[in-house]
């Protein structure tokens, strides 16, 4: 028997994500406390041409921690990836200088506010509450959706679940 794929493939997003990647990925982390989960994440939010998202999305009980803030405060200011992830490469400075981050980022976003801008800005929002998990049918196609999910296990899965079975309807990704 002969399968033909009669799949209706609307590519509304040109996403330039590694090859290796998959282009709609559904994901997960896994492993002991302190393995290096939130290095990973990391490094797939920030490393260029890893992941091309346009509109991330982080819901998780530890938003508080350093690497989320500066998350957050990065993109906040429309720094750069690379920008951000030069912050952790040189963190070891940065507190020998005893630098403010939240100052560090203000200036270089006025800095890069100042430039032109050869990067496309990255729309963020971090909940705290798998509560607030948007529905996929109010995600926007044209968006390059990500959507991050953090050390959420005891909260209801409802909204989550949705978002890995349908999301992908509404260009998102899931991890």
């Amino acid at each position: 028997m002969n399968i033909k794929n009669l799949s209706w493939c609307e590519n509304t997003t040109n996403e330039n994500s590694h090859p290796l990647l998959p282009r709609r990925l559904r994901g997960l982390t896994v492993g002991k406390s302190g393995c290096g989960k939130t290095t990973l994440l990391l490094n797939l939010l920030l490393q260029p041409r890893l992941r091309d998202y346009s509109k991330l999305s982080v819901f998780g009980r530890s938003l508080h921690y350093p690497e989320y803030r500066i998350l957050r405060k990065g993109f906040e200011e429309q720094l750069p990836k690379e920008m951000i992830m030069n912050m952790f490469e040189n963190q070891d400075e940065i507190q020998r200088e005893q630098i403010s981050l939240s100052v560090l980022i203000e200036e270089l976003g006025k800095n890069q506010n100042t430039r032109s801008r050869c990067h496309e800005p990255i729309e963020c929002d971090f909940h705290e509450s798998a509560d607030d998990v948007a529905d996929p049918k109010e995600l926007s196609p044209e968006e390059k959706n990500l959507m991050i999910f953090d050390d959420l296990l005891l909260q209801k899965q409802n909204k989550c679940e949705a978002c890995y079975i349908r999301a992908r309807h509404s260009n998102c990704n899931c991890l």
